[in-house]
C-alpha cells in the first residue's frame, strides 16, 4: 500500500494533491506538530486537526545539487532543494527552488510556493515548488 495514503502524515499527501498545504495542529495546546505523528509533541494529546496553511515562508537552508543520484532521473541538472521555514508557524518544509539553476537563495529570503510533482521511477508525486516573493 502507498505510505502516503495511510500513514499519520496521509492528509498532508492528500492535501498536496488538491494543490493544498495541510499541517497538523494540536486542539489541545495549539502546538503544531510537524512531522506529522499521533500524538502531540509538546503535550501528549491524540486531538490532532488539519489547518490549510499558506505557502508562504523564508529560506531556512539550501543546497545545489550537480549530480545525478538515484530518483532525481526527472530533475534537470543543477537544481537547487531548500529548506523553508513558513512564515506563521515556524513549521519546515523541503521543496525545490523553480528555476534550475537560480542564483544564491539568501536565508532569510521571501518564498512563494507552489504544488507540483515530481516524478521517482513509475511514481508520481506532490512536491513543493518555491519561488522568490516579488
Amino acid at each position: 500500500m502507498n505510505h502516503r495514503l495511510d500513514g499519520a502524515d496521509a492528509p498532508y499527501w492528500q492535501g498536496l494533491e488538491r494543490g493544498l498545504l495541510l499541517l497538523p495542529r494540536c486542539r489541545t495546546c495549539a502546538h503544531w506538530c510537524w512531522p506529522a505523528g499521533h500524538r502531540c509533541s509538546a503535550c501528549g494529546s491524540t486531538g490532532m486537526v488539519w489547518e490549510e496553511r499558506p505557502l508562504r515562508a523564508k529560506v531556512y537552508s539550501w543546497t545545489r545539487t550537480w549530480h545525478r543520484f538515484g530518483y532525481t532521473e526527472s530533475l534537470d541538472l543543477p537544481y537547487v532543494t531548500v529548506v523553508a521555514e513558513l512564515e506563521d508557524c515556524a513549521v519546515r518544509l523541503m521543496g525545490r527552488m523553480d528555476d534550475p539553476a537560480p542564483a544564491n537563495p539568501r536565508i532569510g529570503e521571501a518564498l512563494i510556493g507552489r504544488v507540483d510533482e515530481t516524478v521517482v521511477g513509475q511514481d508520481r508525486i506532490p512536491t513543493i515548488v518555491w519561488s522568490r516573493a516579488a
